[in-house]
């Protein structure tokens, strides 16, 4: 790998893991069609991703550093008062936490099995017609959104405006619904769909607004992407060659994620998944001609 292939999936990372568009489908796809000569499986890549990862889950706890603040003074205070729930941020506090447990003890059991099988380049044309499906989801979960809203007379052009039913706050959702979310994230052991957008989908279909739902989906996200990416910093620190490209990729990494949740957020707030899941459905096809063709 040469340094500019390392920063580019630097880049890839940072945007496409808060992107509702693969940043697994993009560093396994975009390579494999350009011709680099890299091998995904191999252990100084993985290592290389971890570091990415990392910086990933850094830059989301810096953009949210006062909502974790807020959660963490939750989580003592439930401890001093002996009860989880007394208002809404803990209510959120505890959220997370339903939300992150499902999918922490799914990914730790099944995450090596998934990976081994897409680590294969004769499977990558399967990564884009994963893709494909991802943006099929996005596409159903506006559609679901909308007339959801629309049943209930809303005008469904703007999704701020959407029906108060459809406009609930992650502290609004009960135990149940905030693990459901979460586990939507187990998905995302398959390379080609998207842990913010499935997550998104999710939260709107158990009625956040759009710009609750990518809130909680990037909350969620922190504790799942630092913590594993922490328990394979070891295999980082061995490798020298994976550890001098890595530093620079992070930097690009944290960088643009940081810029990414921050546009996203803006975004989310009158505007739909939509264009994502047009993107995924006309990047994934002509990924899978190519690939397919190759194969």
């Amino acid at each position: 790998m040469t340094l500019l292939q390392a920063l580019i999936l630097g880049l890839i990372q940072g945007v496409g893991e808060l992107f509702p568009v693969s940043s697994l489908a993009q560093t396994i796809l975009l390579p494999a069609i350009l011709g680099w000569d890299i091998r995904t499986g191999d252990s100084d890549f993985l290592a290389f991703v971890v570091a990415l990862h990392l910086a990933t889950a850094v830059a989301l706890l810096i953009y949210f550093w006062k909502d974790w603040r807020v959660v963490f003074a939750a989580y003592l205070g439930s401890a001093k008062r002996g009860k989880l729930v007394y208002d809404a941020d803990s209510k959120f506090a505890w959220l997370l936490v339903a939300g992150t447990l499902v999918v922490g003890g799914i990914g730790g059991a099944f995450e090596k099995k998934f990976r081994a099988f897409f680590d294969d380049p004769k499977f990558y044309w399967l990564v884009a017609a994963i893709l494909i499906v991802n943006g099929g989801v996005m596409l159903i979960g506006d559609y679901l959104k909308r007339l959801h809203s629309r049943k209930e007379g809303a005008d469904t052009a703007d999704p701020s405006a959407m029906a108060a039913p459809q406009r609930k706050t992650a502290e609004e959702l009960t135990f149940p619904q905030g693990a459901a979310v979460g586990a939507a994230q187990t998905l995302a052991l398959f390379p080609g769909i998207s842990r913010s957008g499935v997550t998104i989908v999710a939260g709107l279909l158990a009625g956040l607004s759009y710009g609750a739902a990518s809130r909680f989906s990037f909350m969620l996200a922190t504790p799942v992407i630092g913590l594993a990416a922490l328990l394979k910093v070891p295999s980082v620190l061995k490798d020298k060659q994976a550890l001098h490209l890595a530093a620079p990729a992070a930097l690009v990494s944290g960088v643009t994620a940081y810029l990414s949740v921050a546009f996203l957020m803006r975004y989310f707030k009158h505007n739909r998944l939509s264009p994502f899941g047009y993107y995924c459905i006309a990047f994934g096809a002509v990924a899978w001609a190519i690939l397919a063709r190759r194969g």
